[in-house]
């Protein structure tokens, strides 16, 4: 885990917003369907996992669970600096900025986390970044000290939500999703305060909140 958020400029007067990157600023899936189909794969879109998703173009064999890992890890150095933004995600961050610190709380292979940041900075987001592994409740339990005001947390997976949620004790948690084979698929999310499909959305949740 990189962690040095103890050297952020954080204004502990403002709120604090806390941002992951994969489907919520970068679209992940579209990227990655594109890398398994130029890697002679497909995805399925069966669950709301990797495993069991991912077969094989030649014969329609399953990708064993097995080998997942080195296929994320292999997507992410060829594909994390060109991942296209969601639509509304950079013009939302953009304002809502004015009225919040940001901190862009990213699951990422550690040698990706580079091309992100250089990504981020491209887009013009040179927001304050760390790279995570794992569940983000305990990072976000620290997180949420570096300010006196209220704090938000975005993410697209359920898991995370909870996480979040069971871990800290100020922190609003919205779960953001706007693909739609994946809210065709998507287990009901138990542990979020709001719920958004768009940045539209999440910028009057937030705004009607602080």
């Amino acid at each position: 885990m990189n962690i040095n958020y103890k050297n952020f400029q954080v204004d502990k007067n403002l709120p604090l917003l806390i941002c992951d990157a994969d489907e919520v600023l970068f679209e992940f899936m579209h990227s990655f369907e594109r890398y398994l189909n130029e890697n002679n794969m497909y995805f399925t879109y069966k669950s709301f996992k990797l495993s069991g998703n991912i077969y094989t173009k030649d014969n329609n064999d399953i990708i064993k669970e097995s080998r997942i890992p080195n296929i994320i890890s292999d997507f992410f150095k060829n594909y994390t600096s060109k991942m296209p933004l969601i639509i509304g995600a950079k013009e939302t961050l953009n304002t809502l900025k004015k009225h919040l610190n940001i901190i862009i709380l990213s699951n990422i292979p550690e040698e990706s986390a580079n091309d992100r940041i250089c990504l981020l900075k491209k887009n013009d987001m040179d927001y304050n970044f760390i790279s995570n592994k794992g569940p983000k409740g305990e990072i976000c339990k620290e997180l949420e000290k570096l300010t006196n005001n209220k704090v938000f947390f975005i993410d697209d997976l359920p898991n995370q939500i909870k996480s979040v949620k069971l871990n800290t004790t100020k922190i609003t948690t919205i779960h953001f999703l706007q693909n739609k084979k994946l809210l065709e698929i998507i287990p009901r999310v138990k542990y979020s305060d709001f719920n958004a499909k768009n940045w539209d959305e999440i910028k009057k949740i937030i705004l009607n909140n602080i």
